[in-house]
């Protein structure tokens, strides 16, 4: 990624993904270098590597629900279905986060489950019309 400039990458993360990381924005706006440094940084933690990136969102997506941050969780959600992730093993990486936080987690992700329901009914509608 690090050869793209950030126009490129902006498009690139609109087509997969629907969106640009806010840290990429963010970045880009204290300055060229250091949205560069954060590009680069970005291509190291979701480039190639020995973990495949659908795990690596199932990672990203349990420490957001471990850090309580509904809006990043739901981001991570969509990036790890996009990337193969099932519901299941969704549902698996949520129930994780409920042993090692507690009940009140059944609680919280109440609305994340609901928001995956309404993505995969989506998504195997889409499906059904291919």
């Amino acid at each position: 990624m690090s050869d793209l400039n950030a126009q490129e990458l902006k498009k690139l993360f609109e087509e997969h993904f629907g969106f640009t990381p806010p840290c990429m924005i963010s970045a880009a706006q204290l300055g060229t270098e250091m949205g560069e440094v954060m590009e680069k940084f970005h291509g190291l933690t979701w480039g190639e590597g020995e973990i495949p990136l659908k795990y690596r969102y199932l990672m990203a997506l349990a420490t957001a629900v471990y850090g309580d941050e509904d809006y990043r969780a739901r981001m991570e959600l969509l990036k790890a279905l996009r990337c193969g992730a099932t519901q299941a093993e969704i549902k698996e990486t949520l129930q994780q986060q409920v042993w090692l936080r507690g009940a009140p987690v059944l609680v919280k992700i109440m609305p994340l489950l609901q928001f995956l329901e309404k993505i995969t009914a989506t998504q195997k509608v889409k499906d059904s019309t291919n």
